[in-house]
Formats: C-alpha cells, structure tokens, sequence
C-alpha cells in the first residue's frame, strides 16, 4: 500500500508540472493588422488591457490585446475597447492543445500597467517572451522544446541573476515574443538615461520640498528637472560652500612623476621616454613593460623576439625562482612570445604573486579589449584574482559631483578619514564588470538602511535637517551621474545604479558606516 501511494504522488507531480490550463480556450482581442506596429497608437488601452505585437513574416503584424481565460471577460473588455474607438476589434478564441507545449524560464511577474525596463531582463536572456493572463505580464526567457534546454538556461540565468527563476510548461497559443512594441510601452524608450530612476525621484521631492521643481516626482530626467537641479547649485549656499572646497580636493593617489607607475602610464603617449625611464628600475615588472612594447612595436629594437623573450624569462626568473605556491603554468620552462596575449597571460601571473607591483595601466585593456578579456577572467575564485587599475584613463573622483559629495559625507565622519582602496574602487569605475542579482540586492539593503538611520537622525534638530537635505541631495547627484556613466557603457539601468551604489558604498560609505548600522 505505501508503494501504491508514493507512485501515485509522483504521478500526482508530474501531473502538476505539465497541466498548462484547465480550460480548453483562450481569448485575446485582435485590434488591428498593420505594416507600422507604432504602440502611441493604442497607448490610449492601456489602462483596459495589456497590448501586443505578432509579427506575420509578411511585413505585417497584428496588434492584440489579451490572453483572457473567460469568453465574459473578453466580452467586457471589448466593449471597453470599442469605447476608445476601436470599432473593428474582435475577439479571437485561441485553443490550447498539448501539442503545443513548450518550456519557458519564468524570470518575473508584473502587473501589466507596469512600466517594465527591459534591458534589466534583456540581460540575462537574448530570447525574451511574455505570457499574458487576466491581468498580469510574465516575463520569461524561451520558449524552449525540451525540458533539458530549459533547465540549462535555468542555470545560466541563475548563475548571473535571481535565484527563484524555475521553469514552466505553457501553450505557444499564450505566449508571445517579446519586441520593440513592447519595448515601447516602457517610458525608458529610446532614451539614454533608463527612463524611471530612482536617484531622480529622489532630487525631485527635495527639489519640491524647496519649491524649486514644479513637476511631479515621476523620476524621469526632464528639462524641466535639469533646471530644477542647477537652480539648486546655484542657489543653496551650504552647496555653494562645499563645492569650493571640492575645487581644490586632491586625490590621495595622484601618481608621483619619474616612478615605476608614472613610466608605465606613460607608455601609449611617449614609449621612447617610457622606455628610458623604465629600464631604470629593477622591479621585474618593469621588463614585463620593456617586452610588451618592443614586441607591440611601440619601440623598435634590433633582434626583437630574442629581447622580448629574454626580458620575459629573466622576470619570471626572479619572480617564481622561490615561489612554493601554485601557478597556472610551469615557469620552470623557457618561453617564446609571438602573441601579446600570451604576454599578458604571464604578466597577470607575476601579478598574482608580487606584492610589490604597480597598478595595472588602465591604457592596456583599452588597447587590447578582446585580449585583456579573456586574460582577466576570474581563475582562483579568491584575492589572487583581484588587481588594481590606475588611474591613467579617469578617476571616478574626477566627476564634481562626487567630490562635492566627498566633502558634504566627510561632516558626518567622527574623525578625519580617507578614501581606502582608491584604485580598487577606480578599477569598476573605468571597467565594470556585470554585477550578480544577489550583489544588486545587497546594496539596495545597504541604501535604504543607511537612509533610514539618516532620516531618523536628521529630525534631532534644524541644523541636522538641513545637514541631511545637502546630504542627500549630493548623494543622489553624484548616483545619477555614476549612473549615466556606466549606462553609456552598455549597461542596463538596474545594474547601473547598482554599479553606483557600490562606488559610493566604498567612497562615501567610510564616512557613513555610523549611520549604516555597522
């Protein structure tokens, strides 16, 4: 008997897992056939129902409103549709087969009059679809045609992204692949800054607190919110105050002429002086940089492979003649070098073990993009795969916001403290990495709690009110330019201001950490 019922519960789970609806039908309104699929169009559905576009291959699409899962409540949804004036629409009755099943990876579910920005999604899967209902939009990556396909990007997405995505057995009939209609629904469309920011949002209900900005807190980065801003900085004098003092901020890590790393900063603008200047030192490093450019051909020298290889064994000599550790390659061996990634594989290795180094030329991954790429891979998942990078290409604490921001924190410090790791935290500056779904959720604890602490303290007296409305003002200044900043670099608005946070968390949050709850 116990085997009868535990073969029965798996029958029971499997049976779960594969019923995609009770019902035989699905209905959808089809409102029109199109060669523009131009969403402003129907954007006046919006409120009634969730709007989309099938492309027919032919130069045409339909636009659909949809799925329904009672014939009664597309009934009163066309008769709201006709309202709006659309007098041709009818309903479609669609019918879900088994044969049609296939697997999707469930990423989220929305209410479908939400704004959705979807490169945040877009990310994780190149293969987005949206599964319609009564009144939500699922977001999924697929469809896919065998459960094994499924699980496999299950686990990619996982890897980079949310943990709860899981996978799910639907009808093609309620699916849809998601495009630039759909795309278009968003207010981020076809615009730079992300659409809906929070960091704006932010500016905004200070800006109306200070009868300064007209509009409403939407978090949409408008003219009218631009103007708002630099009347602010023009007329708060605690601001004007702060930002002279940011004019002459120095950065604690300005490169010193004539040294190891002034010499490899210098290579792309002056290799001839660079050279000189490096065959000075007798950091092993420096015969690294010697190699790397005679073999780029930034300087000419006679028998060239045979220099560049002497230079790079007699470094790896000196480095690992004693090293007891583990390394990626046997340098108890004699190279040759003909690749400049081979070169610079062997200099990552000596970076992983020398602690006396300089940072690594910011110059070097912008000439060399695809190489560096591949080199700079994570491989010891530990310290040894971290470097710094100088300087040389920009500094994030070149911005003025975030040196203005710098100056106002450092009042709420209770000694005086400098920035720790100025490079490490310039090294996702000027080459950010994709930023894991867990870390993006961390830093938004971290946000919030700090505000939180602050919002509490700041009702102690005036002059605290006052000190956190600058305060929060610069903070938030300074996130929405690190945002555009890493959004012109390619990534989406989520991971954007995630990127910001974590450079203010490490610039700014040593001055903070009272009010963090450390």
């Amino acid at each position: 008997m116990k085997k009868y019922y535990q073969h029965l519960l798996v029958a029971l789970l499997f049976l779960s897992s594969t019923v995609m609806y009770a019902q035989d039908h699905v209905y959808e309104i089809k409102l029109a056939t199109t060669s523009a699929s131009d969403y402003q169009k129907f954007k006046k559905l919006h409120s009634i129902g969730y709007v989309y576009s099938l492309d027919l291959n032919n130069g045409l699409s339909n636009i659909m409103m949809g799925t329904y899962s009672k014939k009664s409540t597309a009934d009163r949804k066309l008769s709201l549709v006709k309202k709006k004036g659309f007098k041709d629409a009818y309903i479609v009755t669609k019918t879900i087969k088994e044969e049609d099943a296939v697997f999707i990876v469930q990423l989220a579910t929305y209410d479908q009059q939400s704004d959705i920005y979807w490169p945040d999604w877009q990310r994780l899967s190149p293969q987005l679809t949206a599964q319609l209902s009564d009144s939500k939009i699922r977001v999924a990556s697929g469809p896919y045609y065998t459960k094994a396909e499924a699980e496999e990007m299950r686990m990619r997405i996982q890897a980079v992204g949310p943990k709860d995505v899981f996978i799910k057995k639907v009808s093609t009939e309620v699916l849809h692949k998601v495009n630039t209609f759909d795309f278009q629904h968003s207010a981020s469309y076809g615009q730079s800054y992300g659409g809906m920011r929070n960091s704006i949002k932010a500016l905004q209900e200070l800006l109306i607190a200070e009868n300064i900005y007209p509009g409403k807190a939407n978090g949409v980065l408008t003219p009218v919110t631009k103007a708002g801003i630099i009347q602010y900085k023009k007329t708060n004098s605690h601001y004007i105050g702060h930002r002279k003092m940011a004019e002459v901020y120095t950065p604690e890590n300005i490169i010193e002429k004539y040294t190891l790393q002034y010499y490899v900063n210098l290579i792309p603008e002056n290799p001839q002086q660079a050279a000189a200047g490096l065959k000075q030192f007798k950091n092993p490093i420096s015969k690294v940089f010697l190699a790397y450019m005679y073999l780029n051909g930034d300087v000419e020298v006679e028998n060239k492979v045979a220099t560049v290889n002497n230079l790079m064994n007699d470094a790896l000599s000196v480095i690992f003649k004693n090293y007891r550790g583990k390394t990626r390659y046997d340098f108890s061996m004699k190279y040759s070098y003909e690749e400049i990634e081979q070169l610079l594989r062997h200099m990552k290795a000596m970076y992983e073990v020398l602690k006396d180094r300089p940072d690594m030329p910011c110059w070097l991954f912008e000439r060399h993009p695809k190489e560096t790429k591949n080199v700079f891979q994570p491989y010891w998942n530990n310290s040894r795969d971290e470097y710094t990078v100088s300087t040389d290409c920009g500094n994030f604490l070149d911005s003025e916001e975030m040196r203005i921001l710098l100056t106002v924190s450092k009042e709420f410090a209770s000694d005086d403290r400098e920035i720790k790791n100025v490079n490490l935290i310039n090294k996702l500056y000027v080459l950010p990495a994709p930023i894991a779904h867990q870390e993006i959720e961390t830093l938004e604890q971290w946000n919030g709690k700090l505000w939180r602490n602050l919002k509490t303290w700041s009702a102690g007296s005036p002059l605290q009110q006052n000190m956190y409305k600058l305060l929060r003002f610069s903070y938030y200044d300074a996130l929405q330019s690190l945002e555009v900043h890493f959004m012109s670099k390619g990534f989406p608005g989520l991971e954007a201001r995630a990127l910001g946070l974590k450079i203010l968390k490490e610039a700014v949050g040593c001055n903070l950490d009272e009010y963090c709850g450390k």
